[in-house]
């Protein structure tokens, strides 16, 4: 082979590893952070971006959408260790592999042994807020507000994910955090609005594992007056509609 040839192969492979490197996962989502040995469930809209730009760890995630329930998360962390698992069976008799169960035996000790938490929101200042939003389901660069009255949105809007570009259908928040059969998985759920009292409360059930700030302070003076937005239709609507979270987090409107 000509020195030129050799040199072009050289070149080639160097720029296969770049591509191989790239695509190559370092993190498996934004929900689980190994290293604080902490999990953090964002329901949209509920001010998780700032959590999320705490936790976030650099590199390229397994699944990059930020907006995985918990049951979603178990799963990933399953798939993740699996995928890990693969392609490594290098020696006979494979001793060293381990079983399906003993996947998902690992995949419960780590989700069981990680602090999981989450955020709520009062469903009437949510329902302002995705209306008012800029990203999601928007048509001809239009936001939902330009496009309909907020009572025609009240009487449309039917998920906890509804507008997120990330969806899977969850009718109220608490959907979010439960087994299939409805139990809570999370050890700890703030709200929104005492977001400043969760961090003090986080820092101490962690042990001081997990310290955060709040970097974000909420200064949509349109989402702070949601009560303006209201008539007695479509206060009613959302009472309605979302009544599991108003009962279960004691909103009031």
């Amino acid at each position: 082979m000509s020195m030129s040839n050799k040199y072009n192969l050289k070149r080639l492979f160097k720029k296969y590893l770049k591509f191989k490197s790239h695509y190559e996962y370092s993190t498996i989502n934004q929900a689980i952070n190994f290293d604080k040995k902490v999990i953090f469930i964002a329901i949209p809209k509920t001010g998780t971006t700032s959590i999320r730009t705490q936790l976030k760890k650099r590199g390229r995630p397994l699944i990059k959408d930020p907006h995985l329930n918990i049951r979603q998360v178990r799963q990933l962390i399953y798939f993740y260790l699996l995928k890990d698992n693969l392609g490594v069976n290098n020696n006979f008799p494979s001793n060293d592999i381990l079983t399906d169960s003993k996947i998902w035996q690992k995949t419960d000790e780590i989700f069981n042994s990680f602090f999981k938490f989450s955020s709520v929101r009062n469903p009437w200042a949510r329902a302002v807020s995705l209306y008012h939003r800029k990203e999601g389901t928007n048509k001809v660069s239009k936001r939902l507000k330009d496009r309909m009255t907020f009572e025609e949105f009240c009487e449309q809007h039917f998920y906890a994910s509804d507008t997120c570009i990330h969806p899977t259908s969850h009718k109220n928040q608490i959907d979010w955090l439960t087994s299939e059969n409805g139990k809570l998985l999370m050890d700890y759920v703030y709200k929104l609005e005492d977001f400043d009292k969760a961090i003090v409360e986080i820092e101490k059930l962690t042990d001081g594992r997990l310290i955060l700030n709040n970097i974000k302070k909420n200064t949509n003076q349109t989402t702070n007056d949601y009560r303006q937005m209201y008539n007695d239709k479509t206060r009613k609507i959302i009472e309605k509609r979302f009544e599991k979270d108003i009962d279960l987090f004691k909103y009031t409107f």
